[in-house]
């Protein structure tokens, strides 16, 4: 239960930051919070990250598809693990798919308004989504890095047929007279 309100509070935050966003700023509007380097501007993206299949008539469609599949895997994997660590993960994952994929079903874009100039370079524009993805995967490669048995709480029932193989070859090797 806490995990399903975590994700609706972050899901419902990223919605009202882009409700602000859409409502205060023109897509020519750029607000300077340090000058030179961070500002908060509108921008709306058809693609993925990077513009990833932006421009493209049937990329939209595709990444809703797309995120639709993988938000509802996220959810039945946390449905069915017990682990704290990874539960915080995939809700963090699942609010971020779950604020843009309203965007795309609602204008078939995502908002996006977080720009960073690094002297030239200037770093694709995001949002708050974007970061609780960035953030729910970094920390679940970490957690897994760390602590490999963390793996069988994403996937118990191989560790389960596992174990139960290990008995039947034990079974196999020493049958009782």
């Amino acid at each position: 239960m806490v995990w399903t309100i975590i994700i609706i509070i972050l899901s419902v935050a990223d919605q009202l930051i882009k409700l602000v966003i859409n409502r205060n700023l023109t897509a020519t509007d750029r607000i300077s919070v340090i000058e030179g380097f961070f500002y908060i501007i509108r921008r709306e993206n058809s693609g993925a990250a990077w513009s990833f299949l932006a421009g493209r008539d049937w990329g939209i469609y595709l990444l809703i598809v797309m995120s639709l599949l993988m938000t509802a895997l996220l959810v039945w994997l946390l449905a069915h693990i017990r682990h704290i660590g990874l539960s915080l993960c995939l809700s963090l994952i699942i609010a971020g798919s779950i604020g843009n994929l309203i965007d795309r079903v609602r204008i078939l874009a995502v908002v996006d308004y977080l720009d960073f100039h690094f002297g030239r370079y200037v770093f694709p524009t995001f949002n708050l989504a974007d970061m609780l993805i960035v953030i729910g995967t970094a920390l679940l490669c970490i957690f897994l890095l760390k602590d490999n048995k963390l793996i069988d709480h994403l996937f118990p029932a191989g560790k389960n047929e596992n174990q139960e193989e290990k008995r039947n070859r034990h079974a196999a090797k020493n049958p009782r007279h």
